[in-house]
């Protein structure tokens, strides 16, 4: 059983709960506009080189709380996003809670198609659903999309790529085979998060993009060069000065 057809009886915890549970009262004021990072070191980057302030409070998700923080006057807010889509759906799902009603979503990506290179910033214009959290919300989803507004501003203000991707579930999974098939259907990368933060960002009435970095590739064949880490820390700040960039110029827009 996944989205039950008829089903309209209350969840037995919600977002709204969380924030207000016994052990927990959260008094936190958030922005607008969140960008949540998929990876490590980002939040340690931008604690460091912006004028990030913490908040006095944790961002009280289910799967461990963790610091946020604002950017200068920016109307801005950012935090670690989790790992996987379950984590990533229950930050989306505080976020909303707490008023946010913008998500940057920042984070890797594996491709498969030697169309991109490592390094490069692409904004997926798709994403196949291959992860167990959507479907716990919308009763048939092949796959999700990003808000069209974000999209566009996104490829435009920072000229990057647009390409669909896949996210799943299973790391180990990611058979030749199956990846072949992505490629057929046009995707060129995967990660675990994208796909469940479009749909549920949809499903809450928020208005989501993602900017991935393209960590690795992956081998094509059997008689391809084995799987590389590929990704420096240059890349990955870059990334990460992209992202804040971008932020900023949506809320300058305003």
């Amino acid at each position: 059983m996944w989205c039950l057809p008829k089903d309209d009886s209350k969840a037995v915890i919600t977002a709204q709960n969380q924030i207000h549970s016994a052990h927990r009262e959260c008094h936190l004021q958030l922005p607008e506009t969140a960008i949540l990072f998929f990876m490590s070191k980002a939040t340690d980057y931008l604690t460091s080189h912006y004028n990030a302030t913490e908040l006095p409070e944790p961002l009280p998700r289910f799967l461990n709380s963790c610091s946020i923080w604002e950017i200068d006057e920016s109307q801005l807010c950012f935090a670690d996003g989790g790992r996987g889509a379950p984590q990533a759906v229950d930050t989306i799902e505080t976020l909303a809670a707490l008023g946010v009603k913008n998500i940057i979503s920042v984070g890797m990506c594996g491709a498969y198609d030697e169309v991109v290179h490592v390094g490069e910033i692409i904004a997926p214009q798709k994403a196949f659903v291959e992860e167990g959290t959507s479907l716990h919300y919308y009763e048939n989803i092949e796959y999700s999309k990003p808000d069209g507004n974000l999209q566009k501003a996104v490829t435009s203000l920072l000229g990057i790529r647009n390409y669909s991707i896949v996210s799943t579930d299973a790391v180990y999974r990611q058979t030749l085979c199956k990846e072949q098939l992505w490629r057929d259907n046009g995707a060129v990368g995967v990660d675990m998060e994208t796909s469940a933060i479009f749909s549920v960002s949809k499903y809450l009435g928020l208005k989501a993009v993602a900017m991935l970095m393209v960590s690795d590739i992956h081998p094509i064949d059997s008689n391809s060069a084995k799987w590389e880490w590929k990704m420096t820390n240059e890349m990955r700040y870059n990334l990460v000065d992209q992202a804040v960039a971008f932020a900023r110029a949506i809320n300058n827009t305003k």
